[in-house]
């Protein structure tokens, strides 16, 4: 299942970098780095006192930063958000997303590729009623939330579904407050979602895993969101939710409640073995 990002095409512009720089100092202090209004960090920038993603696109690799990253809910660009795409990297304090969008693991919003660069985020990933959030092949220090979601009819040709690949998330999962607006896929093994091919694997979760108000199905195949083929050494709590929750090894319980529905997966579907549950089992 490819990702439609938007409905139009965009031209990319290719910026060349002659040599790598080994920190990336902006024209005021660190703590005012801004990117993309203040130009891109190069590979092998070390960024110190934290960034602020101001617009559409700012495209990070090889980076690292100290103090966090912030992604705004506006600014200027081909969309009126900010936008954050960052792949081989570390940032420590963590990453904010209010109200914008944050790609990790791919090489941009327009070609979408999984890359396989690791990257590490020390903090948490937090979205506050972000447009959309992807990791791949991320490995996240102190959890990952996203409270609510930005209508993405409010951002002119955006299309857009959430998802977690091939990572490893030490803290909770938490998607909570999606209502009927957009779809989420923590792990979907075997279906390729990028560019390139490359399949959503599935995550390995140090904690629990829960997905709250989440009811949005897919108007063409009725599908809604997807939990398949993770490991999650806690419990998996689907709440109110319409949801393939398949294929997954639960260390504590699997918890079904407020009407949520567990659909049976699609014919040929590669995730559709039965949960492998430690605890209570109140989803079947």
């Amino acid at each position: 299942m490819s990702r439609l990002r938007r409905s139009i095409a965009v031209a990319a512009t290719v910026a060349a970098t002659a040599a790598i720089v080994v920190a990336y100092t902006p024209g005021a202090s660190a703590a005012n780095t801004r990117c993309p209004s203040g130009g891109t960090p190069p590979p092998g920038s070390v960024i110190r006192g934290g960034l602020e993603v101001d617009g559409f696109q700012c495209n990070l690799t090889g980076v690292t930063v100290y103090g966090g990253i912030t992604v705004d809910g506006t600014g200027s660009g081909d969309f009126p958000i900010g936008y954050l795409s960052i792949d081989g990297s570390i940032v420590n304090g963590g990453i904010v997303v209010n109200g914008g969008g944050v790609d990790v693991g791919v090489d941009g919003f327009d070609s979408f590729n999984r890359t396989f660069n690791p990257t590490t985020i020390n903090g948490g990933l937090r979205l506050n009623r972000a447009v959309f959030f992807t990791t791949a092949d991320a490995t996240v220090h102190g959890g990952v939330t996203m409270d609510g979601v930005r209508d993405p009819s409010t951002v002119s040709g955006l299309a857009v579904f959430s998802q977690m690949c091939g990572s490893q998330v030490f803290g909770d999962v938490a998607v909570r407050n999606l209502d009927n607006v957009i779809r989420v896929f923590i792990g979907d093994p075997g279906e390729p979602f990028y560019g390139n091919g490359a399949f959503c694997d599935g995550n390995t979760v140090h904690g629990s895993v829960s997905l709250v108000n989440s009811t949005r199905v897919n108007p063409v195949t009725q599908e809604g969101s997807e939990i398949e083929g993770n490991t999650v050494t806690g419990s998996v709590h689907v709440d109110h939710s319409v949801a393939e929750v398949w294929a997954n090894v639960i260390g504590g319980s699997l918890l079904c409640t407020n009407g949520t529905v567990i659909q049976p997966p699609l014919p040929g579907d590669p995730s559709s073995a039965n949960n492998t549950v430690n605890g209570a089992n109140t989803c079947t």
